[in-house]
């Protein structure tokens, strides 16, 4: 079932805004980090210029400085976000929860006598368990990195905005990647949960009736069903864990991708004087370590006349 990205966003609305406040706290936390994320590698490349300049021993200790405690604070904010982000999510699944329980006990008996009771409870309690990651994680790591991923696509613009513009198709390009890798991985899990919800009904309710299954001595019976499920949950999960398995190496491989065009193109602007050696691509800026614009350093070969 391919779900439309609306009724995300729906479900996230509808289950965030009892938590307004703490949302904007998360998020102010998410932008805090963000940005210190950012201005680190700045100070790192003021540092490096500077040493290899010959500067004073006074800025570099002024830098390091920087350097150190802006990391410490960015661990913390993260740390505040991570803890924050787990207390939204799980009060949203809570509520989630209660619910679906509700909608449960008002639905008719046909429905009750078309599901057993370990499947709803594997439905109501297991897969919502599931949720709270898409609650915390989702606002914590996607959008903190599609706000970090734009933040570094600026900063790369103001560098030279032929960087800027080949990094931002490889983003584009690897975030569309990225989504029909799920597109595809997506029913495979949707058929692991079907059939664990289906195994935990089946099993719920034969301990139910222990009692009689011993007496009509159906235990083998049982047995045999029990084995059947199990056999045909485990192609599913493998399948799953394959498909999961492929996204993951998709994930390594655009990141490698990436840094390789990250290096290759800040090698040929250092070789061709754009920039200098504590600047990196990736988290680089239009300025130099000692505040001037980059419109006064000599521009890279294909910028010449």
């Amino acid at each position: 079932m391919n779900v439309p990205l609306k009724r995300y966003f729906a479900l996230l609305s509808e289950y965030l805004r009892p938590q307004s406040r703490r949302v904007l706290a998360l998020a102010a936390l998410l932008f805090a980090s963000v940005g210190l994320q950012l201005l680190n590698p700045l100070i790192l490349r003021s540092f490096i210029d500077t040493a290899t300049t010959q500067g004073s021993q006074r800025d570099l200790f002024i830098a390091a400085l920087l350097f150190i405690g802006v990391a410490l604070a960015t661990q913390a904010l993260s740390v505040g976000a991570a803890y924050l982000g787990e207390n939204v999510g799980w009060t949203a699944t809570n509520a989630l929860r209660a619910d679906l329980a509700a909608h449960c006990l008002k639905l008719d008996m046909s429905f009750h006598k078309a599901r057993t009771p370990g499947e709803l409870i594997e439905r109501i309690d297991g897969d919502v368990n599931a949720l709270p990651s898409f609650f915390s994680k989702f606002v914590i790591d996607m959008l903190s990195n599609i706000v970090l991923l734009i933040g570094v696509l600026v900063l790369l613009f103001f560098e030279d905005w032929y960087v800027g513009l080949g990094m931002t198709v490889f983003a584009l390009s690897a975030l569309a990647i990225l989504i029909c890798m799920r597109s595809i991985a997506v029913p495979y899990w949707t058929a692991v949960r079907a059939a664990s919800a289906h195994f935990f009904g089946f099993l719920g309710e034969r301990l139910a009736g222990t009692e009689d299954i011993r007496s009509s001595a159906a235990t083998g019976y049982v047995m045999r069903q029990f084995y059947a499920l199990l056999r045909g949950w485990l192609p599913l999960q493998r399948r799953a864990g394959l498909a999961g398995y492929s996204m993951w190496m998709t994930t390594l491989l655009l990141f490698a991708g990436g840094n390789a065009l990250a290096f290759g193109l800040g090698a040929y602007m250092y070789q061709a004087g754009a920039i200098t050696i504590g600047t990196t691509p990736m988290t680089e800026f239009g300025m130099t370590p000692n505040g001037a614009n980059s419109s006064t350093r000599s521009a890279p070969p294909w910028r010449k006349s």
